[in-house]
């Protein structure tokens, strides 16, 4: 991955997710010598986000006053996704980061409203609670109901980012598409108090609860996509959630205490601050998130995964290693499976493929269409 930030994995690694999600690279450009200069105070890369989302709320604010909403919803959106971005490394403590959280949920939702494309905000009943989730319609083929991805988020990322992400891919290829906030994850974490869990078949089956209660829903066709810790959380759904008609891991990962253990003994990559861990887990130390981690593993449970499943990964990725790719490959149950590693050449060689997302999500969605025919 090309560092735009050279000896700062963390912020090279979240600009480029930035990016991926429809970030401009020359909005990043406004504030790329600010923060190369700030040498690595997570303060700034807040306070630069946060400039940078305000100067798109103003060009959204310049299009309302000319009429012009379809160009308002689109600044919008990136308004959204930078104050996000500004969001990532402030502690759960700090008033900040939910201040910042609720600019992006304000700005999404304003965006939302104002765009032409259709993205309906609903509440998927969870234990006594909801999950919020946008449900984008796919393109419809007669009267019957489409097939439906269910796109789960991982260690820091909202369903706010996988629309930025997806965008209208799987609409125009057939396919609805709900993009939630499960356990441990976006809305439902900060402001439902919601914490992960290792036994993700339940809110991926609250999900599809949900899904079958919709008519433009095909009942027998809907999958699931979880996205680096996701990766873990579709593949322990697919394990004991026959309703799966298939499954993608985009991220592979296998044992994702395993991975924290390394990060913490020997060191590696990470993403995110550590205390994000904690912050999902609803844990007070690392001790303890770390026990609350001790079962998300799927060589226990991987050889009951019988449904299509593809492994995406990054060949370079320095946060989970190709050799838990493979180990997951290895493990799956299904004789119809896939792993694709990029090089780099054929798309991002990064964690998740953001440093060059396209052909990822294209190759994801040729694969979708293969199987489930929209």
């Amino acid at each position: 991955m090309f560092e735009l930030f050279p000896g700062n994995y963390r912020w090279s690694y979240n600009a480029w997710a930035a990016l991926a999600a429809g970030g401009e690279f020359g909005d990043l450009s406004l504030i790329l010598d600010r923060l190369r200069q700030s040498k690595g105070d997570d303060r700034e890369w807040q306070e630069a986000w946060a400039w940078l989302a305000g100067r798109l709320e103003q060009r959204a604010a310049e299009s309302l006053a000319t009429g012009t909403k379809r160009s308002a919803s689109e600044n919008f959106f990136l308004a959204s996704l930078y104050h996000k971005t500004s969001e990532q490394f402030i502690p759960p403590a700090d008033p900040a980061r939910l201040q910042t959280y609720q600019s992006a949920l304000r700005t999404f939702e304003t965006a939302r409203k104002l765009s032409d494309l259709s993205i309906e905000r609903v509440l998927v009943p969870y234990e006594g609670k909801a999950l919020p989730a946008y449900f984008v319609p796919g393109r419809r083929r007669g009267g019957a109901g489409a097939p439906t991805v269910i796109f789960i988020c991982g260690l820091d990322t909202t369903k706010e980012i996988t629309f930025l992400r997806i965008r209208s891919e799987f609409a125009e290829r057939g396919f609805n598409l709900l993009a939630i906030d499960t356990p441990g994850v976006g809305e439902a974490l900060r402001l439902g108090k919601i914490y992960t869990r290792h036994d993700y078949e339940v809110p991926v089956g609250a999900a599809i609860d949900y899904l079958e209660t919709r008519d433009d829903v095909d009942k027998g066709r809907i999958c699931v996509i979880g996205s680096s810790l996701g990766g873990y959380y579709v593949g322990r759904a697919a394990a004991f959630e026959p309703r799966l008609a298939a499954a993608v891991a985009w991220g592979a990962n296998f044992d994702y205490h395993a991975v924290w253990h390394r990060r913490i003994t020997v060191g590696g990559a990470v993403a995110a601050p550590t205390f994000q861990l904690m912050y999902i887990t609803g844990s007070d130390t690392m001790e303890a998130a770390m026990n609350a981690i001790r079962d998300f593993r799927l060589a226990p449970v991987a050889g009951r995964i019988k449904r299509p499943f593809l492994i995406l990964h990054g060949k370079e990725d320095q946060q989970i290693s190709a050799a838990d790719a493979e180990a997951m490959f290895a493990a799956v149950g299904s004789t119809d499976k896939t792993l694709k590693i990029f090089s780099g050449e054929d798309g991002g060689a990064a964690h998740c493929q953001f440093d060059n997302h396209l052909p990822a999500l294209l190759f994801v969605s040729d694969w979708l269409t293969n199987k489930l025919n929209p």
